[in-house]
């Protein structure tokens, strides 16, 4: 009795080795196949302003607004590839006073809104946000700035070349979002950039019109 009772014992244990053998591997070939996996950062700028649908256009109408860039002010997205083109626009980067921006110009009679969402794999991981820059917190440097894991700036847009719209028109509102970052190496994840501008300015607005942008960090780490 105490014999087959010891090898029952047995046998339950060297199952219990056995299976823990097998959970041990296989975690090592997760961890292996991770630890080879590599994904590019990947930049996306989705471009969103409405509120342009139906206004008058004089001539040329003009719609600016900022674009990805490092903190030295080196831009991306645009400065590699060719802009897409929304339809009713031509798109173009254009130098202005401020710095580079990204230009909508149109001769239509009327303007449509504009939706526009870009994107591409890349092979650099640095903090990136939209320029220009007319303002940080405290006066602080850009590359100050980009180091903290979030706050609010000033950037600008503008427009120009619509027929002034009645006083209580609705608004053009600007949704731009742009993200960079959150590349994979060896189980390690970079850091991911995220800027945003959330704002509304008012049809009869013409020029330049500071507005604000958040900008956040969503930190990296190992990951399994």
């Amino acid at each position: 009795m105490d014999e087959r009772r010891n090898n029952t014992k047995k046998t339950i244990l060297n199952l219990l080795i056995a299976v823990a053998i097998l959970a041990v591997v296989v975690f090592l070939l997760f961890l292996a196949v991770g630890f080879v996996e590599t994904t590019m950062p990947n930049d996306s700028y989705e471009i969103r302003i409405a509120g342009l649908s139906g206004l008058a256009v004089n001539g040329t109408a003009t719609v600016m607004i900022p674009v990805p860039a490092n903190a030295k002010g080196e831009l991306v997205i645009f400065e590699a590839f060719s802009v897409r083109q929304p339809a009713g626009w031509r798109a173009a980067v254009r130098e202005t006073q401020y710095g580079k921006m990204l230009a909508f110009t149109t001769t239509e009679g009327y303007a449509q809104d504009i939706f526009l969402p870009t994107g591409e794999f890349e092979t650099k991981e640095e903090p990136r946000l939209l320029v220009p820059v007319l303002a940080t917190p405290d006066n602080a440097s850009v590359a100050e700035f980009t180091r903290a894991m979030n706050g609010t700036y000033t950037t600008v847009v503008f427009l120009d070349g619509f027929v002034p719209s009645p006083e209580d028109a609705a608004p053009i509102s600007f949704d731009l979002r742009y993200r960079g970052g959150g590349g994979m190496k060896r189980l390690i994840k970079e850091n991911t950039w995220t800027t945003t501008v959330n704002t509304a300015v008012p049809s009869t607005a013409s020029g330049f019109v500071p507005v604000p942008a958040d900008y956040y960090v969503i930190p990296g780490g190992i990951y399994f």
